[in-house]
C-alpha cells in the first residue's frame, strides 16, 4: 500500500540529492564539536588570565611602592602589567573653573581701499 506522499511528483528524483546533501552536512558538522570545545576552553583560560592580571597588577604596584624601579623589576622578569590596579584616575582631580576667555573677533573683510590688486597710484607710477 502506498501513501499519497510516496506518489508525490519529484520525490524519487530528490532522494539521491537529499541523501548527498545530508552526507555533506554531516561531514561539515563533524568539525563543530571540537571547535565548540576549543571555544569553551579559550573562554575559561581568558577568565583565568583576566583574574591573574588584576592580581599581578596589584603585586607589581606594591613592588614599586616598596621602592623597586620598573627597570629592576624588568631585570627580574616582571614586565609592566597591562592592567593596573584600580585607584584614583589621574585626571579625576577637581579643578577650579577658569574665567571665560574673551572671544576673539571674527575675520575682517578688507575695504575697497585695501584691495589686493595694486593700482597705478600705489605703485608710485
Amino acid at each position: 500500500m502506498t501513501t499519497p506522499a510516496d506518489n508525490a511528483p519529484g520525490t524519487d528524483t530528490q532522494s539521491p540529492i537529499l541523501a548527498t546533501a545530508q552526507e555533506l552536512l554531516a561531514t561539515r558538522m563533524n568539525v563543530i564539536p571540537p571547535l565548540a570545545d576549543a571555544i569553551a576552553e579559550r573562554k575559561r583560560l581568558q577568565e583565568l588570565i583576566n583574574a591573574n592580571e588584576k592580581t599581578y597588577g596589584a603585586a607589581y604596584s606594591d613592588a614599586q611602592a616598596a621602592g623597586w624601579t620598573p627597570e629592576e623589576l624588568r631585570q627580574m622578569g616582571a614586565e609592566e602589567p597591562t592592567r593596573r590596579p584600580q585607584g584614583r584616575p589621574k585626571g579625576a582631580r577637581t579643578k577650579r573653573p577658569r574665567a571665560a576667555a574673551p572671544t576673539a573677533p571674527g575675520p575682517r573683510t578688507p575695504d575697497a581701499t585695501e584691495s589686493a590688486v595694486p593700482t597705478a597710484a600705489s605703485n608710485g607710477s
